[in-house]
């Protein structure tokens, strides 16, 4: 019988010393804001990790760490839609990547998917025995009381960060303070500390660099303190955006902390507050209808409520399926260019949300629909939604590929 329950009653460091004391083979399946990480064990060890969340995927993890840029990102997904090939290949074969580059990148980001499930500090997990096998996932060999030593270092350091940067809508502007030389040595560093520019919050600043929270705003808690940065100003940062990266954004810190968990398992009982039968009657409803959009605005309040309601899930994923399988096919079509509607002067003093800017920002009259989307570092339901909501207040157009109307 499956273990399942969720992380703010359970804590992963619990779950981990429970599988590695019992030697359990399985998988540990965990989620959050719809975004799932899946860790396998053999005897009481992890072997390996698959991953949802944008931060963890390879592309995205390549341009965090100013190994590739976004155009290289865009052309090997576009050649990976075509020959089906993995990414990485397709990268080594394109000359962006060595192979044995290529190979401890996908060790380095297995383990960062592990040791960044310390950043999630409510989402709901899922235990099953038995054997399982992934293609798709690259293998590790860790054991389970090396991953809680650093899973315990990096909470710790997590909360004197949030302690900091506890508002997304935190804008950071350089000071004359001049940073250390290796920031300038380190591509990823470079990439961060340029991201900083007086104007971006720290939500923005995720998404442009393409990182993880801690990853980020470690590099950006170290600069501060250091005097290279300070704070200008918090804007307020809508709430309906979607957090970068399938995280919840700088949420606040969790009771204990993984180094004291006891080893210990219990399912912890059901959430107070029941998604309502009638949210499922309106939501089912509006999908009959095609009102994908309006169906998923009621399915997102119910999942924050109830994440863990297996016939919710169920239904959330095909109100997504279908308002994507819609949107490609009627209103925001993957060939179709995304052009400004109105000048960028006049957006300037709206209330756009962070996920707008960095849309914004890649609107440049040659990207279509489809590029856009793959490197957004959000899910693809949450981009379209966006560019939708954009289309719908007339800040973006959409006009024919050059060669269609040749």
């Amino acid at each position: 019988m499956p273990v399942q329950g969720n992380l703010a009653t359970m804590s992963l460091a619990e779950i981990l010393q429970w599988l590695g004391n019992a030697r359990k083979t399985g998988t540990l399946s965990i989620e959050r804001n719809k975004v799932e990480k899946r860790i396998l064990v053999r005897e009481g060890r992890v072997i390996a990790c698959s991953s949802q969340e944008p931060a963890d995927m390879l592309g995205h993890y390549l341009v965090s760490r100013g190994r590739i840029s976004e155009d290289d990102l865009r052309s090997a997904l576009a050649a990976h839609q075509v020959a089906r090939v993995h990414l990485g290949n397709i990268l080594v074969a394109n000359g962006a990547l060595a192979e044995d580059e290529l190979l401890r990148c996908l060790e380095d980001k297995s383990q960062e998917a592990i040791f960044g499930l310390f950043e999630w500090d409510d989402a709901e997990f899922r235990f099953v025995d038995g054997e399982t096998s992934d293609p798709n996932i690259y293998p590790v060999d860790m054991r389970v009381e090396d991953i809680l030593l650093r899973g315990a270092q990096r909470w710790d350091e997590l909360q004197r960060i949030r302690a900091v940067f506890n508002d997304p809508g935190i804008v950071l502007k350089r000071t004359a303070r001049v940073p250390p030389a290796e920031v300038f040595r380190n591509r990823m560093a470079r990439r961060i500390f340029e991201s900083v520019n007086g104007d971006r919050t720290v939500a923005e600043i995720l998404l442009q660099t393409h990182g993880s929270e801690y990853i980020v705003t470690k590099f950006l808690h170290e600069l501060f303190r250091a005097g290279v940065f300070e704070i200008a100003e918090v804007r307020k940062v809508e709430e309906r955006t979607p957090a970068p990266m399938g995280g919840s954004l700088l949420s606040p810190s969790r009771p204990a902390s993984p180094a004291s968990a006891a080893a210990t398992v219990a399912v912890p009982p059901a959430p107070a507050v029941k998604v309502g039968a009638d949210d499922f009657e309106v939501a089912r409803r509006l999908l009959s209808r095609g009102e994908f959009d309006a169906a998923l605005d009621i399915l997102d309040r119910a999942y924050k409520l109830q994440s863990g309601d297996d016939a919710l899930r169920r239904l959330l994923a095909e109100a997504e399926a279908a308002f994507i399988e819609k949107a490609y096919r009627h209103f925001l079509p993957p060939s179709k260019i995304v052009v400004l509607a109105r000048d960028m002067g006049t957006l300037t003093s709206e209330h756009l949300s962070p996920t707008e800017f960095f849309l914004l920002s890649r609107i440049d009259g040659s990207w279509d629909v489809k590029s856009i989307i793959q490197i957004t570092p959000l899910r693809e339901v949450d981009v379209l939604r966006t560019l939708k909501k954009m289309r719908e207040k007339g800040v973006i157009d959409l006009r024919d590929p050059p060669h269609a109307t040749a």
